[in-house]
């Protein structure tokens, strides 16, 4: 990747800082805890199958399990094989994306490769985070142990994730060339606080993620990687793209206002080069994209330059004749008839 991309993409990642580092913070705390409850469990056995092998005298050497016979004379529920060993291999799961540092929030879609493909797995991987922590109150509760657990660790879909866990979810910067850029695929991903910050690499259509525009969701095409700041404040799901020169920049933020006028704003109008095919997108996609952001630039400017006028009142009879004749006249005059009612 060439030198200026790697910046970027640094740029960006420094940009979502404080989501990440929250994050690893959480993971850390929460490592902490587990860990901390094994060993005590740890512990606690080995006191007690001290306590069973010092009672039990000689006598039990080679004969009795003392580590099982302790456990039958503890007042607190012990753990089982079965359970000590998922609890050690949730530990393990934050051991490993800890160790993955800024790896575990930056990914690449290769050349010719699905964004959704990538960002699913990206997620899956962050989800294991979320398994580890409800395999750990499972055991904690004192259920039992059964095979989904250990897939879970492995890899946990974003489509089995919780509203909560949707809601912690860090932020996640991708880098896609602009031929594979098919913003459609992030929809099902736009949910909770899931924040995405795509770093195009070459040609891209000119407005690419003017489909993913809804109320709730923060949306970004820039050229300045500064602005990719403006997602580590959003309250809800957010997508932005560091584009190349030509592309439309346009702000669709959900905190401006309930109205589109006050959501939309378009810095920068993408080129009028004639749309052509690029990798994915067709050229009448591509055009597609270009008319719906125009449509919605003229829907919000109309909406912005509409204006309440007050007609001053006109003396005039009981029934108010002389109201109304000077309202049509007014009326006529803005229409260009300077005679006014004829």
């Amino acid at each position: 990747m060439p030198s200026e991309e790697r910046t970027a993409t640094a740029r960006a990642l420094q940009a979502l800082a404080e989501g990440t580092n929250a994050f690893r913070a959480a993971l850390t705390t929460a490592r902490a805890e587990m860990h901390a409850h094994v060993e005590s469990h740890r512990g606690a056995e080995r006191d007690r199958a001290q306590a069973a092998a010092h009672a039990l005298g000689a006598f039990a050497a080679g004969r009795i399990d003392t580590g099982r016979f302790g456990a039958l004379l503890a007042d607190e529920v012990v753990l089982s094989p079965e359970s000590a060993t998922l609890l050690t291999a949730c530990v393990e799961a934050l051991d490993e994306l800890l160790a993955r540092g800024d790896a575990l929030f930056v990914h690449r879609v290769p050349s010719g490769g699905l964004l959704r493909g990538k960002v699913d797995a990206a997620l899956a991987e962050v989800g294991r985070a979320f398994a580890a922590a409800r395999v750990f109150q499972a055991m904690r509760r004192s259920a039992a142990p059964v095979a989904a657990h250990e897939s879970m660790l492995r890899g946990f879909p974003f489509a089995l994730w919780s509203r909560t866990e949707r809601e912690l979810a860090p932020p996640m910067v991708i880098e896609v060339e602009g031929a594979d850029l098919r913003a459609e695929h992030l929809v099902e991903y736009l949910d909770g606080s899931v924040r995405i910050a795509l770093v195009v690499e070459g040609p891209a259509s000119p407005a690419p993620l003017v489909r993913l525009i809804a109320p709730s969701v923060l949306v970004l095409q820039t050229s300045e990687v500064a602005a990719l700041g403006a997602l580590s404040g959003s309250p809800g799901p957010a997508v932005a793209a560091l584009l190349p020169a030509g592309c439309a920049e346009l702000s669709h933020d959900p905190r401006a206002g309930a109205r589109l006028e006050e959501r939309l704003t378009i810095g920068v109008a993408a080129a009028t080069a004639p749309a052509e095919a690029l990798g994915w997108r067709s050229a009448r996609q591509a055009r597609d994209e270009r008319a719906q952001l125009d449509a919605l630039a003229e829907l919000c400017r109309a909406a912005r330059d509409v204006a309440v006028v007050v007609v001053p009142p006109v003396a005039g009879d009981a029934t108010g004749t002389s109201e109304v004749d000077a309202v049509a006249a007014w009326l006529l005059t803005q229409a260009g008839f300077e005679g006014g009612a004829a």
